[in-house]
């Protein structure tokens, strides 16, 4: 396994500041992973939303503190190198009992990233169809929201759909069709979902399945580099 693990690792160096991505912490106040990407040279170097830091300039950051781990960013020379291990996303057949605070989505498509990748905190006090929600992280007039929209027995009546589903959509379009992203499954937890989701197509009008992957275990405190 350790081999498997070392073999996904991948290095990437910045010659200036900022880095131009976000990390977050894991619920233990421990290493740092990228919650979301704002320079478009970082995704063409290879970054990976929800990889985690593993080397700062050789020097091993893992299960250090957080805050330890942005001062060696900060007091790291240029040109600097960050080595990076992609996240474990959850993919368990030990069935987790609760629901995360926060979920991170990575692995759209090009076309759709921007609406589908992410960070979702779970909105405090509110469910619907019998199943918590999540809103991302961003500063969207029209929120994006994963939610689930049974077959029968919702909120608003039967779905008219062919399956149960979890969605991703504007929080406008709540108990409608019009999604982003979607997944048959009747999962009380989105993390114990194991099949592919499918995300919307505008070109060919259709949902086709991706790499859409979600990883748990993290805080919603979000530091940018």
């Amino acid at each position: 396994m350790a081999a498997a693990e070392e073999s996904h690792q991948y290095d990437i160096t910045w010659e200036v500041k900022p880095l131009g991505f976000s990390i977050v912490m894991d619920t233990t106040g421990r290493n740092a992973y990228v919650s979301s990407i704002q320079k478009q040279e970082n995704l063409t170097k290879g970054l990976k939303l929800a990889a985690q830091i593993i080397r700062i300039n050789g020097n091993d950051a893992k299960q250090k503190k957080h805050g330890a781990i942005l001062e060696l960013i900060k007091k790291a020379k240029l040109p600097m190198t960050l080595t990076f291990q992609p996240r474990s996303f959850a993919a368990n057949t030990e069935e987790k009992k609760t629901t995360s605070v926060c979920l991170l989505f990575g692995g759209a498509p090009k076309s759709a990233e921007n609406r589908v990748d992410g960070m979702f905190l779970k909105v405090k006090g509110q469910q619907l169809n019998g199943r918590d929600m999540w809103q991302r992280k961003d500063n969207e007039e029209d929120p994006i929201v994963l939610w689930y929209w049974p077959l029968t027995g919702g909120d608003a009546g039967d779905s008219g759909m062919a399956e149960n589903l979890w969605m991703i959509s504007r929080k406008s379009q709540l108990q409608t069709q019009n999604a982003y992203a979607c997944c048959p499954s009747i999962e009380t937890n989105p993390l114990n979902i194991s099949i592919p989701w499918k995300v919307w197509n505008r070109t060919t009008s259709d949902f086709q399945e991706c790499d859409l992957r979600i990883a748990e275990s993290v805080s919603p405190e979000e530091t940018e580099n």
